[in-house]
């Protein structure tokens, strides 16, 4: 007769196809430590039941390759024919499993696991969740606040519900918990403005770990989840310690299972004994999933941490101990495969040790094994780990492995951290944005007077428009290495004499290219600044401060120069409508360059598109060359600005030909390009994106006005604000 649990693991198993049965890779779900997951039980409880269905030819068992889990064979498990019959034969005495709902959940989901009791903490998330009420669930490490929001999630995805979810770590930020949840949106730089770009009705967002969250990263989740809040979205934020969060809502503090539920864990063949090993074991989940009845229990009236202490990992084998080192210093998640020890990742796991993430197979250690091993290691040897790490992912050159290195000479100390930072600023700047932004952070809390940090962390909050991050981190030093921090930061705020300020701070420069480079970085801002409203005084203020520009010695820099001040004349004139004068200055450009050089091409089309009438006769000639132009550019700057320039002109006048054209903008290019000028291009996609849709006019605005503020255009930023009022 097959008894329940029997049953359990036939229909865990039915659920993979049969093609699996002679696959060299198979999924962590049929392997041992998969299905004692899959089903709630401790993988000991496994060993009788699985023992008579193999006898009964009802499951196979051989050695396969699991995904994830690095090179190593392991045992792996498939349900035979025979097993497939048996278990239609007895569908009334099969437990319900939950169906599948894949299209209904996003992001770093779990897998499912069978959840024991918890009545009535299901029951009160589930009230508050209708209500569109925060919840906030908390409790100690492996009391299985994941599986109890995991099973509450299917059930409402089985209803229809969206559900979007995030394994927040230290080096995550509003951003990246949006990438990791697989909403399809562009990059928002007001955090607030996700909320808007939401769908309020059947959408849950879950934010798992969230006392991981930095300090840096901080005030902004809090901004994001107000927003969420203020627009009726759901979400739930689950982490160990009470919530740090000024968000009004339902709170939770996840507590013991109870005796009944608790025994459910553990092999029936044990019997009445079950009761006294969980009551022993405090009933807390991880703890008896850690049992073997090899090793002894610990004493009643000793605390979880202290049985893992003592029993779990003081009966460990040296070998399994080795395998545990570079957990103990891992800041987040990252596939097996990518480990210094990759072999050792299945031992780990057969030990209950490990703690996996959901489709992209990334593991870390049990948090709580975590902490109480590290809580025993001194200085010396805590140093050694990070060492050890640090050698291995040095050797790697990819931004993963530089995130992970950098982490580890910074918890190190290591006094040269500010130019690994700077060398790597360019890859993680855009890449990694949130990760680079904290572990700027950390790297100041060990050198908070390093000027090179200072500046290199204020200019990377610049451009992620938290301009009180920048002002935070500069206040009170006086230093003329900071005057173009300052000057954006002056920008930022709305400043309107930033133009005559430029040459008092050019003063305090000493350095002739980097008081030429903070001439042309100003000059380009203020011309992209130029809004409907200027007027000829500050054009011709723009105008001489060209004629101010001190040319460099170096001939081949001098004639870049020239040529950057000729292009922001063009730039002046075609603002000012001086046709003539335009095609005057293309015709200079044309003597040092062909026409078909890219950017002849763009300003000769730029200067068309600025003087055109839409509703002339010869209109629909030039915007249909000019269409052409922009798709054979291939330099993503001059291509994005004509798309955008030929989405204005057709605003008006072909409203659905102008979204085609936008939607062709390649804003993942745009997003990767350390420059101002592509953050400004990005700030007028926005512009234009609130024009062309009445739904999105207030989100969109708000994230304009927010870009052209955060790259130093204030005037563009304040015509947006009337208009932004209007609304």
């Amino acid at each position: 007769m097959l008894t329940p649990a029997m049953l359990r693991i036939l229909r865990w198993l039915d659920e993979h196809p049969a093609t699996l049965e002679t696959a060299w890779d198979v999924p962590r779900s049929v392997s041992l430590e998969g299905i004692a997951d899959g089903i709630g039980v401790v993988r000991s409880a496994l060993f009788q039941p699985m023992g008579t269905l193999e006898n009964e030819g009802l499951i196979r068992t051989r050695q396969a390759h699991v995904i994830g889990s690095g090179r190593r064979k392991r045992k792996v498990v498939h349900i035979t024919s025979e097993g497939r019959t048996e278990l239609g034969k007895r569908s009334e005495e099969i437990p319900t499993r939950p169906p599948k709902v894949s299209n209904k959940l996003h992001g770093q989901i779990p897998e499912y696991t069978a959840l024991h009791g918890r009545h009535s903490e299901i029951e009160l998330i589930q009230d508050a969740l209708k209500r569109s009420v925060p919840v906030h669930l908390r409790g100690m490490p492996g009391i299985g606040k994941s599986t109890l929001v995991r099973s509450i999630v299917q059930e409402l995805a089985e209803q229809g519900t969206q559900v979007h979810w995030v394994q927040i770590d230290g080096y995550c930020d509003v951003h990246e918990a949006m990438k990791r949840m697989e909403f399809e949106m562009p990059h928002i730089l007001d955090v607030e403005g996700y909320a808007s770009a939401l769908r309020s009705e059947d959408t849950l967002l879950v934010f798992d770990d969230v006392h991981t969250i930095a300090t840096r990263h901080q005030s902004s989740f809090e901004n994001f989840f107000r927003g969420l809040q203020d627009h009726n979205i759901s979400f739930l934020l689950v982490g160990r310690d009470r919530d740090t969060f000024s968000i009004e809502g339902t709170s939770l503090e996840l507590g013991p299972l109870e005796q009944s539920h608790a025994i459910e864990l553990l092999d029936p063949d044990i019997g009445d004994e079950r009761v006294s090993i969980v009551d022993t074991l405090g009933r807390h989940p991880l703890a008896i999933l850690l049992y073997d009845a090899s090793t002894p229990l610990p004493e009643t009236d000793q605390g979880v941490r202290t049985y893992v202490d003592q029993v779990v990992l003081g009966d460990a084998s040296i070998e399994v101990r080795d395998a545990m080192s570079p957990f103990l210093v891992l800041p987040f998640p990252v596939p097996a495969e990518r480990m210094p020890d990759p072999e050792h990742v299945p031992l780990l796991d057969e030990h209950t040790l490990l703690r996996w993430g959901g489709r992209d197979m990334a593991m870390e250690m049990q948090h709580l094994i975590r902490n109480v091993c590290r809580s025993s290691l001194n200085d010396s040897e805590l140093d050694g780990l990070h060492q050890s790490a640090i050698a291995h992912w040095e050797k790697q050159d990819d931004a993963l492995a530089s995130i992970l290195e950098l982490h580890h000479r910074i918890q190190r100390g290591e006094s040269e951290v500010s130019t690994h930072l700077s060398v790597r600023a360019n890859l993680l700047m855009n890449a990694y944005s949130g990760a680079f932004a904290t572990l700027l952070d950390e790297a100041l809390s060990n050198e908070s007077e390093n000027l090179e940090l200072i500046e290199l962390a204020a200019q990377h909050a610049l451009n992620r428009a938290e301009v009180d991050v920048a002002k935070n981190y500069i206040g009170g030093i006086d230093d003329s290495r900071l005057a173009n921090i300052r000057l954006q930061i002056a920008q930022f705020e709305g400043k309107k004499d930033v133009l005559e300020d430029l040459a008092s701070l050019l003063e305090r420069v000493d350095d002739p290219s980097q008081k030429l480079r903070i001439q042309l970085s100003v000059l380009s801002r203020s011309i992209d600044d130029l809004s409907p409203n200027s007027n000829e005084e500050d054009l011709h203020r723009i105008n001489l401060l060209l004629e101010q520009v001190d040319l460099p010695d170096d001939e081949t820099e001098r004639q870049v120069v020239l040529t950057t001040i000729v292009v922001m004349r063009h730039a002046l004139a075609v603002e000012r409508g001086d046709e003539n004068g335009a095609r005057f200055l293309l015709d200079q450009l044309k003597g040092i360059a062909s026409t078909r050089d890219p950017l002849i091409q763009f300003l000769t089309t730029k200067t068309e598109l600025k003087a055109l009438n839409p509703r002339s006769s010869d209109a629909a000639l030039t915007l249909r060359n000019a269409e052409l132009t922009a798709s054979q550019l291939q330099q993503p700057l001059y291509k994005a600005s004509l798309l955008l320039l030929l989405c204005e002109q057709l605003v008006e006048t072909q409203l659905p030909r102008a979204k085609l054209i936008h939607e062709q903008v390649d804003l993942q290019a745009l997003e990767s390009m350390d420059a101002p000028s592509a953050r400004r291009i990005l700030a007028k996609w926005w512009e234009i994106k609130s024009m062309l849709n009445q739904k999105d006019r207030v989100f969109a605005l708000r994230e304009a006005i927010l870009r052209f503020r955060s790259v130093g255009c204030p005037n563009r930023a304040r015509s947006l604000s009337k208009r932004f009022h209007d609304v």
